[in-house]
């Protein structure tokens, strides 16, 4: 059964609310245009993803049926608001030299939304793209292999290892990358479990992950290496 609309609009308002806070408060003003930019940017996406995503996962995603086996996914949250409260600060109260020039924040602006995009694009093609490392058997768990999933064994770890660095910079803030690199190895830590997890657990992994790399620049790599060698084979 899908939300109501009210409903959802209220959540992606109150999310939205709470981001801004957490940015204009962190910042001490509003009137830091990569931040207004980056927020708009965010609330957007966000509501896209809310809007488009099956209703089963987005269920699954507020209210799992299973408890968390671990903290990673308390700490990665975390980190990545401390990734916007160290940016907002830093861009709000320290020196300009400190922090991204403008040029870069709207390339990382830009990242950031192709990156969230991607994450999108994996939650509505994967109905178990769960915050939780389990299979729903309750809801017939399979092996997903269409859109980024051709591509990439996990798109949606990708997209945050993107999604995540980019906002710091988007904001503005150099010094925000630290917290946004812890975040990102926790999300690679959580990668490696749930890829060990699936390869023991879900029919047809072990073959998809013969044909998908995990990362996506390591089959470009092999895309170039295997270009090279057909090329000579053929000198």
């Amino acid at each position: 059964m899908r939300t109501p609309m009210p409903h959802l609009l209220v959540r992606w308002a109150l999310i939205t609310a709470s981001i801004a806070t957490l940015l204009f408060v962190s910042a001490g003003t509003i009137r830091i245009p990569s931040m207004r930019n980056y927020l708009v940017s965010f609330s957007f996406l966000l509501l896209v993803t809310m809007l488009a995503v099956d209703p089963t996962l987005a269920q699954e995603r507020a209210d799992p049926a299973e408890p968390a086996t671990d903290d990673s996914r308390i700490a990665a949250g975390v980190l990545f608001l401390l990734t916007l409260a160290v940016a907002g600060f830093s861009v709000g109260h320290l020196r300009a030299r400190l922090n991204v020039p403008a040029a870069i924040r709207y390339w990382a602006l830009g990242l950031f939304m192709l990156s969230t995009a991607l994450q999108t694009w994996a939650m509505i093609v994967n109905p178990f793209f769960s915050p939780l490392v389990r299979i729903q058997s309750e809801h017939g768990h399979h092996l997903i292999t269409t859109g980024p999933y051709q591509f990439v064994r996990h798109p949606g770890y990708l997209a945050m290892s993107i999604s995540i660095p980019t906002s710091a910079l988007a904001v503005g803030s150099w010094l925000a990358l630290l917290p946004a690199i812890a975040f990102v190895l926790i999300v690679q830590y959580r990668r490696q479990i749930e890829d060990q997890f699936l390869h023991k657990n879900l029919i047809g992994y072990v073959d998809y992950a013969e044909q998908v790399p995990c990362r996506a620049i390591s089959s470009a790599i092999r895309e170039r290496h295997q270009f090279r060698f057909s090329r000579f084979d053929h000198e």
